[in-house]
């Protein structure tokens, strides 16, 4: 919990993490670029508006005409796949404030997305399972077992 007095950035002003401690440091940590990567923006953790940010470090980058959003944060790094470059939204309209918290936003939606993905799918297979809908074939010729889920469907009549 960020207890700073105003909104805070990275590596600008000393950050207090508690009441009963003093204020130290908070220097940026971004996530490092590829070879060929060019960095559009580049926005440090933060506090604002009640909001403790400043374990996330967001930079927006192209390569090879795609956009990504690179995230460094206490669980490491991560690089999600933003787009095309030519379609890039004019970013700069916004202050830094309100274009960290837009990223932000986008990450921690993209994130949610995926969970929510994964979280399906275990459950289409979950119930496959407990219903006998799994099927496989091998296929020699090709060293492999095809996987899939009989719909319900094929099941019942």
């Amino acid at each position: 919990m960020c207890c700073c007095e105003k909104p805070t950035i990275n590596g600008t002003a000393p950050i207090k993490m508690t009441f009963d401690t003093p204020a130290s440091p908070y220097p940026p940590n971004p996530p490092a670029l590829r070879d060929g990567e060019t960095l559009f923006y580049d926005e440090p953790g933060r506090c604002g508006g009640g909001t403790d940010s400043h374990a996330y470090h967001f930079r927006v980058t192209v390569e090879r005409g795609r956009i990504w959003l690179l995230v460094r944060h206490g669980g490491g790094d991560e690089r999600m796949e933003f787009g095309w470059a030519k379609s890039m939204p004019d970013l700069t309209r916004l202050d830094s404030y309100d274009r960290y918290f837009l990223l932000a936003a986008a990450f921690h939606g993209m994130k949610n997305a995926v969970q929510y993905a994964v979280d399906t799918e275990r459950e289409d297979w979950r119930e496959a399972a407990a219903e006998k809908r799994i099927k496989t074939r091998k296929l020699p010729g090709r060293g492999v077992t095809k996987v899939w889920i009989e719909p319900k469907a094929a099941i019942a009549g």
